[in-house]
C-alpha cells in the first residue's frame, strides 16, 4: 500500500482517525488549516514532509437543499468533481483570468474505493464547492447551484486537491454532511459536526484496513 496521508482542516474532523490509527507508520494523519490559504499551505507542507503516494481528506460539510443530491444531514458523501467558487463571478462582477484553475476531479482509482466502502451501488461521488466563506443565505446557496450544480460546500477540499494533484499525489475526499447550507448552517454543524466527522472516519479506516489486510493475506512474495 502507498504511504497515505490524511488531512483535515480542523482537528475534531479527524481525531476518530488518529486514534485508530495509532501505530500504524504507513499513514499519517495531519491537521492543515481553516479556510482555503491555510488549507493550501498546510497540505503542501505536509505532502513535501511525508512523500505520500495518495491524500485523502476527512471532513465535513453543507448540502444544498436544490442541488440534486439526495443525502439526508448525517449521511457521508465521496467528492468527485471539486470546484474553487467565486460569487462574484457567479453574480456577474468580477471574472475570473483565463490561466486560473477553478476545476479539479479526485483521482478514479481512489474515488472508486472510497465509494465502494459507502456499501451502497447507486452512490456516485459528488460534486463540491468550496467558496472562500460559508454561505449563509438560501439565495446564495440557490446561485451556486445554479452556477456549478454542485451537491456540496466545503471550504478547504479544492485548496487540498490542488496541493495534492499538483504534486502528483493520488486525491481522495470523504464529507460528513453536517447540515443544510443557508440560514440555520452553523446550528446544525455544531450538532452534527462530531458524529459526521467519525462516520466519515469510519469509511477511511474501512478502507485502509481493507488494502492492508488484503496485503497480509497475500503474504510475501519473492523476486
Amino acid at each position: 500500500m502507498p504511504r497515505t496521508l490524511v488531512v483535515s482542516a480542523f482537528e475534531p474532523e479527524i481525531a476518530p482517525l488518529r486514534r485508530r490509527l495509532a501505530g500504524r507508520r504507513e499513514v499519517h494523519t495531519v491537521t492543515v488549516g481553516i479556510g482555503a490559504v491555510d488549507a493550501a499551505i498546510g497540505a503542501t507542507r505536509a505532502i513535501a514532509a511525508y512523500r505520500p503516494g495518495r491524500v485523502i481528506f476527512v471532513g465535513t460539510a453543507g448540502v444544498y437543499s436544490r442541488g440534486r443530491a439526495a443525502i439526508p444531514v448525517g449521511g457521508v458523501a465521496v467528492a468527485g468533481r471539486i470546484q474553487a467558487v467565486s460569487t462574484a463571478v457567479l453574480r456577474g462582477d468580477g471574472y475570473l483570468p483565463a490561466p486560473f484553475v477553478h476545476r479539479c476531479d479526485a483521482s478514479a482509482a481512489l474515488t472508486a474505493a472510497l465509494t465502494a466502502a459507502l456499501g451502497d451501488p447507486g452512490r456516485a461521488p459528488l460534486s463540491v464547492a468550496c467558496p472562500l466563506a460559508i454561505t449563509r443565505t438560501a439565495a446564495l446557496g440557490r446561485l451556486i447551484v445554479e452556477g456549478t450544480g454542485a451537491d456540496l460546500e466545503s471550504l478547504e477540499l479544492f485548496a487540498v486537491a490542488r496541493a495534492a494533484l499538483a504534486a502528483g499525489v493520488e486525491l481522495g475526499a470523504v464529507l460528513g454532511v453536517a447540515n443544510r447550507v443557508g440560514p440555520g448552517g452553523h446550528r446544525e454543524w455544531l450538532k452534527h459536526h462530531r458524529a459526521v466527522s467519525r462516520s466519515a472516519c469510519d469509511l477511511i479506516y474501512r478502507v485502509l484496513s481493507a488494502v492492508t489486510g488484503r496485503r497480509a493475506s497475500a503474504g510475501p512474495t519473492s523476486g
